[in-house]
């Protein structure tokens, strides 16, 4: 984005998404920079893995603001100081060459897919588990033709039931590992805050 820094309807916009997603925009500035970050990552993430799980529907993204040019906000995912924001972590994850990613609920169900875009088969075994309590809410052996998006699963769930889940693979070998918020927003700030905490371990 060109915008200079301080550009009353980026802010706006941004305080907008904070809201959405939290239902608060938080006042302090360490507070209000994570829930901007949170947002930018989880809104990158959806469209990367909506764009994913249509593969062949939906042929790509192109990214055209990765790096901001002068000390901005804006949605580049580096910034000026070449400090990586939220979003460029959640992207990697998400646009890896293999990755399984939740699909949104559909009749009472979430709809999990194996996103492999290599050029060789997969097979291995995923789990799902909630970030919060560490229950394992689902574990199976699956398998990815080269080149695919495979549904491999589907989990039940309610659909105002809000959880942090964590996915985990291991695929001829090598690990991986995604997440999912499930429900609706509002989602509570500190909730968000904690479930990152575990993520990140």
């Amino acid at each position: 984005s060109s915008d200079q820094t301080g550009n009353p309807d980026r802010m706006m916009l941004m305080e907008r998404q904070v809201r959405q997603l939290f239902g608060e925009v938080p006042t302090d500035p360490e507070n209000y920079i994570f829930a901007s970050q949170a947002s930018q990552a989880e809104a990158k993430k959806f469209f990367i893995e909506r764009t994913r799980i249509k593969k062949w529907r939906r042929t790509g993204i192109i990214w055209w603001n990765l790096l901001d040019g002068w000390p901005q906000m804006s949605d580049a995912v580096v910034d000026y100081y070449y400090e990586k924001k939220l979003a460029y972590h959640y992207i990697k994850r998400s646009q890896a060459p293999f990755a399984i990613i939740f699909d949104e609920i559909k009749n009472w169900n979430h709809p999990i897919y194996a996103c492999n875009d290599t050029l060789c088969d997969l097979s291995g075994r995923f789990s799902v588990r909630d970030a919060e309590t560490g229950e394992v809410l689902l574990e199976r052996d699956f398998f990815a033709p080269a080149n695919t998006s495979t549904m491999i699963a589907r989990m039940p769930m309610f659909y105002s039931e809000q959880r942090f889940l964590i996915i985990e693979w291991e695929a001829n070998g090598e690990k991986g590992r995604n997440h999912y918020l499930c429900g609706y927003p509002a989602i509570s700030f500190e909730r968000y805050k904690r479930f990152l905490e575990n993520y990140l371990k």
